[in-house]
């Protein structure tokens, strides 16, 4: 199923539970506990929502946790609940999961609303890659526990597997991306923010696996590019407007924890700050706002940079502080991106309008990544207050 959310697209976010049964290397989840959301939390959450969307409109609601499936009695009840009060909607639900908890019923429940759910996996490459990020709560490996082949069944060439990477699976990048497309699932890559990146340290690590990915999607040009190298790069040519933002946290959705408090997005939430997510509660999300003088508003990468408000806070202290290690990574998938692009285009005979304007940006973009340092350098540090009263 395609991702359905647009600019108007009414959505909220819910953390049926803070609990989960992996203990993944690079979690940004620091405070998971055994918090379930209520079934009286749910339902008045849900009513309001839904008293502001109309008979025959779209609604998108995302399960989130911890695990959401470690609270599956609730999300049945919320969908029967939907269902029969207010079915005249055209509701979606999307949840990411660590799948081991995906079996038996849980396994039917889906297959049976397949049609309205969609979901992803956290799939972190091969056994051996994803045995070392993502172990049980007891330290075996999680894969095994995961059945790959119901996801591949139920949502075939649709279900997303999500490779999240971390230091020491860096030097499998390209393997981890290669099996999972070779397994049939949409390929997801990321760098991890839940941990410090230094570039320093990973980036020849990274550069030589991204052209290991250069080499198997050129050799592939059928096959979509993972996430991680999938960038629109006519967005190169794009302007900033009046309004300045990184994403969309606070506005297009709310996210309510299990007590039904409210937050911009689930990496302010209290099972991923702890007693700090106070701080945004109802927060005022025009601080999230970028100013003028912000580095990141100047510069040429702004709308393909994949940037994270919560990445930030968790590396610099400050949601507008962007961490530099991962600027100076992502250029570098930027940059692998033009070169597939580049290869592709050299296949065809006969060059769109589209086609010109990405090759002109992939002539800017080799020049500028080849040819500069980050703007962030030297500059972060003048962005906010010393208070970091902007977070």
């Amino acid at each position: 199923m395609e991702k359905i959310m647009d600019k108007d697209q009414k959505k909220i976010m819910l953390l049926l539970t803070e609990e989960c049964n992996l203990n993944c290397l690079y979690c940004y989840e620091h405070f998971k506990n055994k918090k379930k959301m209520s079934w009286e939390t749910a339902k008045e959450i849900i009513d309001s929502f839904y008293g502001e969307i109309p008979p025959g409109e779209t609604a998108l609601i995302e399960v989130f946790g911890g695990e959401p499936f470690a609270n599956f009695a609730l999300l049945k009840k919320i969908d029967s609940y939907i269902e029969d009060v207010y079915g005249d909607r055209n509701t979606y639900f999307e949840t990411t999961t660590n799948g081991t908890l995906v079996h038996g019923p849980v396994q039917e429940w889906l297959q049976e609303r397949k049609e309205k759910y969609i979901v992803s996996l956290s799939l972190d490459g091969t056994e051996a890659m994803h045995n070392l990020n993502r172990p049980l709560l007891s330290g075996d490996g999680s894969y095994r526990h995961i059945d790959k082949d119901f996801f591949l069944r139920t949502w075939p060439g649709k279900c997303q597997a999500k490779l999240t990477l971390s230091k020491a699976t860096l030097p499998h990048l390209a393997e981890g991306v290669i099996h999972l497309h070779k397994l049939g699932f949409v390929a997801d890559a990321t760098l991890p923010t839940g941990i410090e990146w230094n570039f320093e340290e990973v980036g020849e690590i990274l550069n030589g696996e991204l052209e290991k990915l250069v080499k198997f999607y050129t050799d592939n040009p059928s096959l979509d590019l993972c996430t991680l190298l999938n960038f629109d790069l006519r967005l190169w040519f794009a302007h900033l407007k009046n309004k300045h933002r990184f994403c969309a946290a606070g506005e297009l959705t709310k996210c309510f924890d299990t007590e039904g408090n409210i937050f911009p997005c689930q990496g302010f939430a209290p099972v991923s700050l702890g007693d700090e997510s106070s701080k945004f509660q109802n927060y005022d999300c025009s601080k999230l706002d970028l100013t003028s003088n912000n580095p990141c508003v100047g510069c040429r990468f702004f709308f393909l940079c994949p940037n994270c408000y919560t990445a930030n806070l968790a590396t610099s202290g400050c949601t507008h502080l962007v961490n530099l290690g991962l600027c100076l990574s992502y250029r570098e998938c930027i940059l692998a991106s033009a070169k597939i692009q580049f290869n592709r285009l050299k296949l065809k005979k006969v060059f769109s309008e589209n086609d010109r304007l990405v090759l002109k940006a992939i002539e800017e973009i080799a020049g500028t990544i080849e040819s500069t340092d980050s703007p962030l350098k030297g500059i972060c540090s003048h962005v906010c207050d010393r208070d970091n009263s902007c977070c």
